[in-house]
């Protein structure tokens, strides 16, 4: 049976800076932990002086490092954070963040737990299987250099001169597939989180929301719908505080399942009701529509409900119900959505062979909204006939024959080129506005085997003379004088999209950040391509930007499998994942108006061939 084992730090009682909601935060968190009737817990309290750098570090290698591979390991702190300014190159905003332990403040010490180390710590126990959750409220900048609103109180002490910064930088990562924390943050690096008197106590703004949302939700949580609640409710608040989400939101809060949850989702805003898709996501222009998905598996007597786009934004739009009326919970809740009829351009599938055949095609594409049989989108060519159809004019590798006998067959050629022009549109994103897109830049430096220029501008990484597959350092650079939120997706040749590279992060004007937290980029040729000398596989590295995070829900592509079921991905393993996952919109096909307001983002690619000399 899983075990949640919870440390629960709480510290009010700072020399010189007093805090007065980090004890009620946490004791709060107890409460809403042991409501719960589900898995057992085990909880270590540390509060005040009991927390000191060293109990912190214990208790995370003792208490939370007894959680096997079925259980939870929780860390929940509330009280100062701090940062100071870091030369290290890995550092994509030039902070060095840590958190202020009870006894942080005795000149002449270095008891400061460093961000760093911390990732270190809580990665290492979910190298050996458990879910593992960090819930840090507090400030991640230097938060006393704000003046805080008034009747509120920031969480954060200016870095004090004998806390060191040098020493080396641990990341805690040993390989691309090994397991990482999910983190919860009450505010983005470079700001102030709050707390303030909340419903006659005083609570942290985060703390005293998340507690709320979970009540809420229930115990089906997953972490994407936590987030976007939490965001709303603590921004109603606070307008300069935006809680962070680091990690899959897809998985449910607490157990890390994968939860069916639909790539984009709709919420109650201070603005009115927003989807969290963009320009950004390719969504180009009023017109669009959205459709709640039915969570509960019961048919809606009224039927599905719709919401229609109104205002593009580059990271969300601000959307209407059509023909129905929200009712007090919708208010309060998150909606999952799926795109049913948007203002993309469909790809345009010449059918060529067998007439009946050709015919049948054209049915099964039909229902599909991102193919048609004419227009200006992406040209892709089917040649049909002799029990099966060959597809042609995508930019990646070649995929083998598929069968064509049946209407079900029919079915499965229109998912892999509903595929197919998915992938399309994320490799092509672009602003029509290019002013960003020309300040920011992603660099390959190798590492391991040769690495040359073509007069294209592709990038050919070699394997070395005995075997050995190469090694590159990708980074990513901010030469805009604004703070940018970036995330770098890997656009393989199988038709697969993942931005596992570098996940979403912010980037200081002048700054980089690097790839996979400063290890190496291995490339290889993927499983069952051919090793014989020449043989190569490509590789499109995108980085986007803009000037607050994104959903990147949207961006997570598995690779074209005939064998797979069509629109299957890791964020919703049920299907209805990825950017396009669209549903046959229930009358004609909205085409939306001309672009506009395509806001401040960007996009910039390198093409990588990574080839067996």
């Amino acid at each position: 049976m899983r075990t949640v084992y919870a440390l629960l730090v709480g510290i009010d009682d700072y020399p010189d800076k007093p805090l007065s909601g980090c004890v009620n935060d946490v004791v709060e968190a107890e409460s809403w932990l042991r409501e719960q009737g589900g898995p057992k817990v085990s909880v270590l309290r540390l509060r005040n002086a009991e927390a000191t750098r060293a109990a912190v570090v214990d208790g995370i290698g003792t208490h939370l490092g007894r959680s096997g591979p079925d259980d939870t390991a929780l860390l929940w702190f509330s009280g100062h954070g701090s940062e100071h300014r870091s030369n290290d190159p890995r550092t994509a905003t030039g902070m060095s963040q840590a958190l202020v332990c009870a006894d942080s403040l005795d000149e002449g010490g270095q008891p400061l737990l460093r961000d760093t180390e911390l990732g270190a710590l809580l990665d290492g126990i979910a190298a050996g299987g458990a879910h593992v959750v960090a819930v840090l409220d507090c400030c991640h900048a230097g938060g006393a250099s704000r003046k805080p609103p008034p009747g509120t109180r920031s969480r954060g002490v200016v870095w004090r001169p004998w806390w060191r910064t040098d020493g080396a930088r641990a990341t805690g990562v040993s390989g691309a597939g090994s397991r990482r924390h999910v983190l919860l943050a009450a505010c983005r690096e470079q700001e102030s989180a709050y707390e303030a008197l909340v419903d006659g106590e005083p609570r942290g703004y985060f703390s005293h929301s998340l507690v709320h949302v979970l009540r809420r939700l229930g115990p089906a949580a997953a972490y994407g719908k936590v987030h976007s609640l939490v965001e709303e409710r603590v921004r109603s608040r606070q307008p300069a505080q935006h809680p962070e989400l680091r990690g899959p939101e897809h998985l449910r809060f607490l157990h890390g399942d994968a939860l069916p949850v639909p790539p984009f989702l709709l919420r109650h805003t201070v603005s009115g009701w927003e989807v969290n898709c963009g320009s950004v996501h390719g969504l180009r222009s009023a017109g669009g529509e959205f459709t709640l998905a039915d969570e509960d598996g019961a048919r809606r007597a009224g039927g599905p409900r719709t919401v229609v786009v109104r205002t593009v934004r580059p990271e969300s739009t601000l959307v209407e119900p059509v023909g129905w009326v929200p009712g007090p919970g919708d208010l309060t809740t998150v909606h999952g959505v799926t795109p049913s009829a948007l203002a993309f351009p469909p790809a345009a599938v010449t059918v060529v062979g067998d007439p009946a055949v050709v015919g049948m095609m054209t049915a099964a594409m039909e229902g599909a909204p991102l193919l048609s049989t004419g227009g200006d989108g992406l040209p892709l060519r089917l040649e049909v006939g002799a029990g099966a159809a060959r597809v042609t004019g995508g930019d990646g590798h070649p995929v083998a024959p598929l069968p064509l006998r049946s209407p079900a067959d029919a079915a499965r050629v229109a998912d892999c080129l509903s595929h197919i022009a998915r992938w399309h549109l994320l490799k092509d994103l672009a602003n029509p506005d290019p002013w960003l897109s020309s300040l920011v830049r992603v660099t390959v430096e190798p590492l391991v085997g040769a690495l040359r220029h073509t007069a294209t501008g592709e990038i050919v990484c070699s394997y070395t003379p005995d075997g050995r597959e190469p090694q590159v350092m990708v980074r990513v650079h901010n030469d805009s004088p604004l703070m940018l939120w970036g995330v770098l997706l890997d656009l393989a040749d199988d038709y697969e999209s993942s931005p596992g590279l570098f996940e979403g992060d912010f980037v200081a004007p002048g700054h980089a950040g690097t790839a996979r937290r400063g290890e190496p980029v291995w490339l290889r040729l993927p499983p069952g391509r051919s090793l014989a000398r020449g043989s190569f596989a490509r590789d499109w590295l995108r980085l986007v930007v803009a000037e607050n995070e994104l959903n990147v829900a949207p961006f997570r592509l598995p690779a074209w499998s005939p064998g797979g079921t069509a629109g299957r991905s890791e964020t919703s393993p049920e299907g209805g994942g990825g950017l396009l996952r669209l549903t046959s919109p229930p009358g004609p096909r909205t085409a939306g108006g001309p672009a506009h307001d395509v806001g401040r983002w960007g996009t910039t690619t390198v093409a990588i061939r990574t080839e067996l000399p």
